[in-house]
């Protein structure tokens, strides 16, 4: 099979060519070896039986082509070929289609994409929320961040990939309304097993009404649903998510711009054929949110005020599926101690890539750690959420290049296992301050900066009270010693400390019980290496990490994991 793999990637590679003296195709892709050794740090006296290191590495070669079969068509293709370091003569070697999308033009008027196709919409329908433990990351910690970006298709923009097929298109008008544009498309979610799983679609579109580079209006729709008939008297899923934006803004000064801007709507979910106690017929809920903008343009200064209610039974997969899958075991030293113990998953594992991170949206509300995230750990379309929030952010200042602050002060809409409902605030900020701005120096000495504070609480008697903080902290500097050649070091610290309830719930999202828990502990991440720039596209990066964890008494096993690792990338 390897040899029809290469006879295959060599005929595409000459067909590529021949189109390539017509000058009807591109190549272009990315490539990376990547070495990494790790050593796991625990007391001998609990553990003698674990295996303490643990080495690995990879080359791989992403390599794409973008052929025009004429001025409207585009076929894009990427083939991935990984090769497992030790192993030789095609040993631990894979090929496999990363990528096969067609894009293209009808009519000159419908743009269109089949295959492999980037997603979103707004942060209420089908939006890809960051994870926990991003605030403003400093660079060395960003190299292995991206990594996992760049693997699993998770873009800044916060779309998610999926296989389908998505039109737009829109309509110009000369009075009244100045543009209308229209989005659509349809993927499939989930193939059928043919004897008790059906097949899953996800679809939807928007349309969007621009009145004027003032106002605009959107209407959105997305529907998650099972297809009836793919197998015999098959249980059936749907879920609804419609929902209405507005934004305005008007000048009222040549420095300051005011504005509106808000999204409301409403979810259905709907179960038929489920032979379950627990099921519920069909379930619905809806949110609003609105936030008076303000833009300060001599500053480049923008703030945000609004309030938001997200009611308790609201569901919209495409927004809540969280990236990070908290009830999966990480994938390096899975278990320790002498009683192979489960190790949990630690901020460690998502950061560099060992947890189980989703690539498809689910209808179940994920696990998460309350230590972590507990305001929004679903993002803004968090059920159960009501309360008001800051957003601030300022841009292209000489010194601070990006400084920002968001806070929310939000609380439960209805209250879990009590009466009482559960306060939360959290405050995230950072800045980037490149100091040789301030000395006027021709090498760039850079430090990120990066904090978010967080606490939930909840009143009532002793056994429902709740009192639980979380301080986490991403500091880093970059030094550019010479051109093209930097001295990076960086330093991460989580601690949390209290007391929750986590939330027992079962596949149809009703809770069915909640977990006590007591939490108190620290992690601290140090990193120091080098990264060299051959150029835009070119990078080498060597840098060393510590990591440890610590409880307090009887609370959790503590230990530590140092990481060396070696990453060459090149993009082309």
């Amino acid at each position: 099979m390897k040899h029809k793999h290469v006879i295959y990637l060599l005929f595409l590679l000459s067909v590529n060519i021949a189109f390539a003296q017509k000058e009807k195709f591109q190549v272009n892709g990315a490539a990376r070896a990547y070495l990494f050794s790790n050593e796991l740090d625990i007391d001998q006296a609990i553990d003698t039986t674990t295996a303490k290191k643990a080495n690995y590495g990879h080359t791989l070669l992403d390599l794409g082509f973008s052929i025009y079969p004429n001025s409207n068509t585009e076929v894009i293709s990427v083939f991935r070929i990984r090769n497992e370091l030790g192993g030789f003569w095609g040993g631990g070697t894979s090929f496999n289609v990363r990528q096969l999308s067609l894009k293209g033009v009808a009519g000159n008027i419908v743009k269109y994409e089949l295959g492999d196709i980037d997603l979103k919409l707004t942060p209420y329908t089908l939006f890809n929320s960051i994870e926990e433990g991003v605030v403003n990351e400093s660079d060395i910690f960003a190299v292995r961040r991206d990594i996992v970006y760049y693997d699993m298709f998770y873009n800044r923009d916060n779309t998610w990939r999926m296989q389908g097929a998505k039109i737009d298109f829109g309509l110009n008008f000369t009075k009244a309304i100045k543009t209308i544009d229209f989005r659509g498309f349809i993927t499939r979610q989930r193939p059928t097993d043919g004897i008790l799983v059906p097949e899953r679609l996800y679809g939807g579109g928007a349309i969007n009404i621009i009145q004027s580079k003032n106002l605009q209006i959107g209407f959105n729709s997305i529907n998650l649903f099972d297809l009836t008939r793919t197998i015999a008297d098959s249980i059936k899923f749907s879920n609804s998510v419609h929902t209405t934006t507005l934004n305005y803004k008007k000048e009222v000064s040549d420095n300051l711009e005011l504005g509106l801007k808000s999204e409301a709507g409403i979810s259905y979910s709907n179960y038929k054929n489920y032979n379950d106690v627990f099921v519920p017929e069909k379930n619905d809920d809806w949110f609003y949110d609105a936030a008076i903008t303000s833009n300060f343009k001599k500053q480049n200064i923008t703030v945000n005020l609004g309030y938001k209610d997200v009611g308790a039974d609201f569901t919209a997969p495409g927004a809540q599926t969280k990236r990070i899958n908290f009830s999966r075991s990480p994938g390096l030293f899975q278990q320790f101690t002498n009683d192979f113990v489960p190790r949990p998953l630690s901020y460690l594992d998502f950061y560099n890539g060992n947890s189980d991170n989703s690539f498809r949206i689910t209808e179940q509300l994920m696990a998460y750690n309350v230590a972590y995230a507990n305001t929004n750990p679903y993002g803004d379309a968090t059920p159960n959420r009501r309360g008001v929030y800051l957003e601030s952010v300022r841009e292209d200042s000489t010194k601070f290049r990006r400084s920002f602050i968001n806070a929310a002060m939000l609380s439960e809409s209805l209250g879990t296992g009590t009466i009482n409902k559960k306060n939360f605030l959290v405050v995230r900020g950072g800045t980037d301050l490149f100091v040789n701005d301030f000395f006027n120096w021709k090498k760039d000495l850079k430090i990120n900066l990066g904090v978010q504070y967080e606490s939930t609480n909840r009143k009532g008697e002793q056994f429902e009270t709740i009192a639980l903080n979380s301080t986490f902290l991403d500091a880093g500097l970059a030094i550019e010693m010479v051109e093209d050649f930097r001295f990076l070091i960086g330093f991460k610290y989580w601690a949390a400390k209290g007391n929750e309830f986590i939330i027992i719930r079962d596949k149809f999202n009703t809770v069915l019980d909640f977990r006590p828990v007591e939490i108190n502990f620290v992690e601290y991440i140090y990193a120091a290496g080098f990264k060299y720039n051959f150029s835009q596209k070119n990078a080498l990066t060597i840098q060393y990490e510590m990591y440890s964890i610590k409880h307090a008494a009887n609370l959790g096993i503590n230990y530590g994991i140092n990481n060396f690792n070696i990453l060459y990338s090149l993009n082309f």
